[in-house]
């Protein structure tokens, strides 16, 4: 069940962001956000080996003990 979605730019930022437990959503756009440099340091280390981004998984970015933060790509 996901409880916060975020739709990043190609620039690496959050365009959009909406949490289901509003209540938290301090904490949501916090995880976002560390999320987001997890996905630069991984990119950057695939470097010339990412033939086609179209084909990018990045899998479990930021781990915590109520939620796990994933990338999907569309």
């Amino acid at each position: 069940m996901a409880v916060c979605v975020a739709v990043i730019a190609k620039e690496n930022y959050p365009l959009y962001i909406r949490s289901a437990p509003t209540e938290n959503e301090l904490k949501f756009h916090y995880m976002v956000h560390t999320s987001l440099d997890v996905v630069d340091e991984k990119i950057s280390a695939m470097g010339k080996a990412l033939v086609d981004q179209r084909e990018l998984y990045l899998g479990l970015l930021y781990p915590t003990e109520d939620y796990k933060l994933t990338f999907a790509r569309h």
